[in-house]
């Protein structure tokens, strides 16, 4: 029964040990992501000079925001 659990033990360290090593070189695998097509995604609903173009910018994060303007 001790050699059971002594092989138990053993095989689950070996599968976390194979997955932990899938998971790095998932991370450093040379295969780059695609990259987002950047563009402004924000609908056009009315004629563009009565809009203002906003763009927030932080760390990592650039937001636009469209605002009336008044006449």
């Amino acid at each position: 029964m001790t050699s059971w659990i002594h092989s138990a033990v053993l095989a689950t360290s070996l599968a976390a040990t194979v997955a932990i090593g899938f998971a790095s070189a998932a991370i450093y695998a040379e295969a780059p992501s695609a990259p987002a097509v950047k563009s402004d995604r924000l609908p056009v609903v009315a004629d563009s000079g009565s809009f203002l173009t906003i763009e927030t910018r932080k760390d990592g994060v650039s937001v636009l925001s469209r605002v009336p303007v008044a006449d």
